[in-house]
């Protein structure tokens, strides 16, 4: 009963929902497989009592699927890449060694006044290359409060270098 109840709902609703998923994803390939997997999540978790409105149910589990498939493909929920550039210190020039021991010290010094939090998350990301999601489950918070940890000490340290700057001039 519970195959032929599958097989019926794809045949009248495959369609559709595939042209629904490739116009979410601007790709039939994509589509394609999202739309499968719709019918493996039906297959897998279909109830034993009849739906109600059986179309509403397998779009639903299609939009389930594209927030899912959209969080997996940006996985950084705070853009950490704009922030790489930021912790270059302002007088990085090979002439000018006591500057470059100068910038160290002082971002040395910066991280050792961190909140541990954000000190542990800045050295996990940058200098071990965790992930956000990884540095979020050791630290016991979301994969965004990582981020967040991350973005807040890239932000102190550079303020620190950005008053050295001032300081020095």
């Amino acid at each position: 009963m519970r195959e032929a109840m599958f097989e019926s709902l794809y045949r009248q609703h495959h369609h559709e929902l595939e042209g629904f998923l490739s116009r979410q994803l601007d790709s039939r390939d994509q589509a394609a497989d999202l739309c499968h997997e719709v019918y493996l999540r039906l297959l897998n978790t279909a109830p034993d009592r009849a739906l109600d409105n059986p179309r509403a149910y397998l779009f639903r589990i299609a939009r389930n699927l594209l927030i899912d498939h959209r969080r997996r493909q940006t996985p950084d929920l705070i853009a950490i890449e704009v922030l790489e550039p930021v912790l270059i210190c302002p007088h990085a020039c090979p002439e000018s060694d006591a500057c470059q021991q100068q910038c160290v010290h002082q971002l040395t010094q910066t991280l050792g006044n961190l909140p541990d939090r954000l000190r542990r998350a800045l050295i996990w990301h940058r200098l071990e290359g965790m992930t956000q999601r990884e540095i979020g489950e050791r630290l016991g918070v979301s994969e965004r409060m990582a981020g967040r940890y991350i973005a807040q000490a890239v932000t102190r340290c550079q303020a620190e270098l950005d008053r050295l700057d001032i300081a020095v001039t």
